[in-house]
């Protein structure tokens, strides 16, 4: 009698196997894969496509567009003023004013206002920053051309003010700190009290002796210390600020006359009558 055969199972496709070993090895979805995919959904339910029935390339611009979020404008409470995106058409009558030029999109805004139309303030596509603005056409010529008409004038009111300032400056830098050497004190007045330069020295939220501590405190720390040495040797900045904070604050002292003797590095570049007609006390 022949041996009884055991019977096999039957055999799983290779592809079955290839199949059913991706599902056991599936590993959980990342939270940024699971966001990508939920914005993916977002975007063809708004542009009306049935997952089901997508071609190839119907999925590929849906990953292609998924990434980017639409931006939201912020609320306007203005009167008389709206916020839109750049891609939004110009209302009749209206036209683009670029912002950089502060004259021209002051006066075409409160001109616009007074007419009682509405001033367009301009979002790009991602509602993250201002473009200019949208105001009737009218109004943006007669503003030129007031901009052209008083442009010689607003020159020479600027420069008078900026020398005003200027001189200021300096006065309260020579007072808060009589000792302080003449190409340090232009030196910070050219830098930290720069026009434009968005700098400590121009600052409107400080008072003026405070701004004037702070310029010379940053002048002294990059110029009379390590502290670029420290941070370029990756140093964190905090701690760079810490470990040169005792030589700041001999210097600066040294600077106002406070106290502490004073040396040839504190006194560099003044000349040698204006040291000998310096009273220096000698610290204890």
């Amino acid at each position: 009698m022949a041996p009884s055969r055991k019977r096999s199972s039957p055999r799983t496709p290779r592809k079955q196997k290839h199949i059913n070993a991706r599902k056991i090895s599936k590993t959980p979805r990342s939270p940024t894969s699971i966001l990508a995919q939920a914005r993916k959904n977002n975007l063809i339910k708004a542009l009306g496509i049935s997952p089901a029935g997508q071609s190839k390339s119907q999925n590929r611009q849906a990953k292609k567009y998924s990434k980017y979020k639409r931006g939201v404008l912020p609320v306007s409470y203005e009167p008389f003023e709206q916020n839109c995106f750049e891609r939004e058409p110009l209302p009749s009558g209206y036209v683009f004013v670029p912002k950089g030029d502060v004259y021209v999109t002051r006066h075409c805004r409160s001109k616009t206002r007074e007419a009682g139309k509405v001033v367009y303030l301009v979002y790009n596509n991602a509602a993250k920053r201002t473009l200019g603005l949208r105001v009737p056409a009218d109004i943006y010529s007669s503003v030129l051309n007031s901009a052209a008409a008083t442009a010689s004038s607003r020159a020479n009111a600027v420069h008078l003010r900026d020398a005003k300032d200027s001189s200021r400056s300096r006065e309260l830098l020579q007072s808060q700190f009589p000792l302080m050497p003449a190409e340090s004190l232009e030196t910070i007045l050219d830098h930290a009290f720069l026009k434009g330069s968005g700098r400590v020295g121009r600052t409107g939220m400080k008072s003026d002796e405070h701004k004037a501590d702070l310029a010379v405190e940053a002048h002294i720390r990059h110029m009379h210390t390590s502290y670029e040495e420290l941070l370029n040797a990756g140093v964190d900045r905090r701690e760079a600020r810490e470990a040169v904070w005792e030589t700041v604050k001999a210097i600066k002292m040294a600077w106002e006359g406070g106290g502490r003797e004073v040396t040839p590095l504190t006194l560099r570049g003044r000349t040698e009558v204006d040291m000998d007609m310096d009273i220096i006390e000698v610290e204890d």
